[in-house]
């Protein structure tokens, strides 16, 4: 034993003795020289050290080398690939001797790290060995811990002081021209044990603004070994945003993340700048965004559940999913919502847009409008698969604005479906669905929408900015079409329709205070504000084929008035073939006798579009009144007695009179005696074009 102990103690002395002999029997230069010359022959790049490197071995491994620089690929941008200003490294021989890498100090002071990426897609880092040299073996254990398995030996490593200090680092890319840098780059790692924890506290500069990232791992070891371990990492910018994540993280082959993930952009519009996003002037967006949500992850799938998103005033709860994987992403999402207001983010309002569309459009020489011949890009619908389902309280557009909401979009493939459960509209109610199949040649649309309840007043205002019209709105949309441009849709649009207006008001005219002013020839249409003429019920139903869309039972009921109508509207030329027939009967209630008994003036509407020609059929109605005038009026007669007995009693001159003010025509005639006042041009044209005067200041037009 005796013996052992000495041959120890000898052994022991001798290694000490080379630790301490070997930095004065072999100079630093030659060390540094030997591994100058191992990283040419490994890299086929330049390794230069300038200024007195120092090396020493005992207590610790030390090696001090000022100004280090590896030379660039050939052909590169920069001069080296990376150069620092000093390396100072000490490791642990003692440990080291045992097994472990304990470095008790690594900082590379002002390193400067140049990454490139030529014409050709190669980068600057992929090394060629020089000429003679062979490339490095794989180690067949990789991985494995050198026995086959996959908890092998762990790797002992410590880190004590590990530190860069004012690094930079940037990147070019000669395919495209990018260029990115980050400037000011501090770094200090901290790992006592393998086993954990670790932490880590760095800070950049980059475009004008210092970000800063903190990590905390509890147990690296079990990342690399493929387990799961808790994880925390802050993201900060100061002023522009702020991520936070806290949960559990693990490497290996199918790496994956889950926690809870917070994420705040106060200044969203600085921040896209900040990160050279460029939108347009039409483009609007919240000023602040914000995430709360538990989020699970991995290279194929990330889920948000107990999510809260949140932008300006607005807040969406819910889940959503992406799916990563596959050659056709997907994304789906169920979220609820109190009231969101969206018109802040709206480009225009539907009266902007539809000023700015007439003018786009029009035609330089007739002023008239033509559907587009331009092929619609559907092709946004095959960014993703989407099952997306949205409730809210209410929603603000500035051109839709609705109620309690709950509509739900789908599209998968080549099929896009929206099913609308509810969608709350100007008091009422609508329901309905739109589809869209692209499996074929064109897309085929359809439409189906019932409405109940709405409030036409407010919904016109919005729409069209006209205030003039009241009632309870019905409606009921079966509709089909396909195409792949505007012209194609509408020339192919088939179904069937209909629309029932309830207990309104036409604001501006009162025809029952009218008629009952017919003893004085005076049926004054002029448009008053403080008048209205109430109805009870205007309806309609409609029918398309290929484009052309047929109506034959237009009615209105009102005090002493009934209005029927029937035509056709052609879509693909865009011409209207209307006949509308007003009449004057014997009953002042909205919903009085079925019978139209009366005075009638037919009117035609006809033309296109943009100019429709509105012409009252008199000639007929004249002759007759003209010749008979006690049979024109006697369904007025019967029911409105006295209110009529001025007609009665003057004849055919007092029936003259008050068609002549419904029509605007009558012969000039001499003033009465004392007065002063001349026939206007006006007063003394056609029955025909003053009728036409009227009918247009009715509808709101010259």
């Amino acid at each position: 034993m005796k013996r052992v102990l000495i041959a120890i103690g000898i052994i022991l002395v001798l290694l000490v003795a080379v630790v301490i002999i070997v930095p004065f029997v072999v100079p630093t230069s030659t060390l540094v020289d030997y591994v100058k010359e191992e990283v040419e022959s490994t890299t086929g790049r330049k390794l230069t050290v300038n200024g007195d490197p120092s090396f020493s071995i005992f207590p610790n491994v030390k090696l001090t080398l000022p100004e280090v620089a590896l030379s660039n690929a050939a052909g590169g941008e920069a001069d080296n690939l990376v150069q620092l200003k000093a390396a100072d490294i000490e490791v642990d021989l003692m440990a080291a001797i045992s097994g472990e890498v304990v470095i008790k100090r690594f900082v590379l002071v002002e390193p400067v790290i140049a990454i490139e990426k030529d014409a050709k897609g190669r980068f600057n880092f992929e090394f060629t060995p020089a000429a003679g040299a062979a490339a490095p073996a794989a180690d067949s254990s990789a991985g494995t811990g050198g026995d086959g398995g996959s908890g092998g030996d762990a790797l002992a490593l410590r880190l004590s002081d590990v530190r860069l200090e004012n690094a930079t680092f940037s990147y070019f890319d000669a395919q495209t021209g990018m260029r990115q840098r980050l400037d000011g780059i501090n770094a200090k790692l901290s790992l006592p044990d393998f086993a954990g924890p670790f932490d880590m506290e760095a800070s950049a500069d980059w475009q004008g603004r210092t970000v800063t990232v903190v990590t905390h791992v509890d147990k690296p070891q079990a990342i690399a070994a493929g387990q799961e371990t808790a994880l925390r990492l802050t993201v900060d910018s100061g002023d522009l945003f702020k991520v936070d994540f806290n949960g559990t993280a693990s490497a290996g082959v199918a790496p994956k993340g889950a926690g809870r993930l917070t994420v705040a952009a106060d200044k969203l519009g600085d921040l896209l700048a900040w990160v050279g996003v460029a939108l347009g002037p039409d483009v609007k967006l919240p000023a602040s965004i914000s995430l709360d949500a538990n989020v699970t992850g991995d290279p194929s799938a990330v889920a948000l559940s107990d999510a809260a998103i949140g932008f300006d005033q607005n807040r969406l709860t819910g889940a959503i999913r992406a799916g990563l994987a596959g050659a056709r992403p997907s994304l789906f999402a169920d979220l609820s919502a109190g009231d969101l207001d969206l018109r802040p983010y709206m480009p225009a309002t539907a009266k902007e847009d539809a000023t700015a569309t007439k003018a786009a459009t029009a035609d330089t020489a007739g002023g008239s409008k033509d559907w587009s011949d331009d092929v619609i890009d559907l092709s946004g619908l095959d960014a993703a698969d989407v099952d997306m389902r949205i409730k809210a309280d209410s929603i603000k557009t500035g051109i839709l604005d609705t109620a309690a909401t709950d509509i739900k979009l789908v599209s998968q493939g080549k099929r896009t479906n929206l099913t609308i459960a509810e969608l709350g509209l100007y008091d009422g109610n609508a329901t309905g669905a739109v589809s869209i199949d692209r499996r074929g040649e064109s897309p085929k649309f359809a439409i189906k929408l019932n409405g109940d309840g709405i409030q036409a007043q407010p919904m016109l205002q919005q729409f069209a900015d006209f205030g003039d019209f009241l009632g309870t709105v019905e409606l009921a949309i079966d509709m089909t079409t396909a195409g792949a441009s505007e012209r194609q849709i509408v020339s192919a649009l088939n179904g069937s329709g209909g629309l029932t207006v309830r207990d309104g008001a036409i604001i501006g005219y009162n025809l029952a205070a009218a008629v009952r002013g017919v003893s004085t020839a005076n049926l004054d249409l002029d448009y008053d504000k403080a008048e209205k003429t109430d109805f009870a019920e205007i309806s309609a139903t409609w029918t398309a084929s290929n484009g052309v869309i047929s109506n034959s039972d237009l009615m209105m009921n009102a005090p002493l008035l009934r209005v029927t109508g029937e035509g056709k509207v052609s879509l693909p030329p865009r011409q209207i073939d209307y006949r509308v027939l007003p009449k004057l009967v014997a009953s002042l209630a909205g919903q009085g006798s079925k019978s139209a008994g009366g005075l009638g003036v037919p009117i035609k509407i006809t033309g296109s579009f943009d100019d429709p020609s509105i012409q009252p059929d008199l000639e007929g109605v004249v002759r007759g009144v003209l010749e008979a005038p006690g049979d024109a009026v006697k369904g007025v007669i019967d029911g409105a007695g006295g209110a009529v007995k001025g007609v009665t009693e003057g004849g055919a001159g007092a029936v003259k009179g008050l068609l002549d003010s419904v029509t605007g025509g009558g012969a000039a005639s001499a003033p009465e005696s004392g007065s002063a006042t001349e026939p206007t041009k006006e007063e003394s044209s056609n029955p025909v074009e003053g009728a036409t005067k009227k009918l247009k200041g009715l509808f709101g037009t010259n």
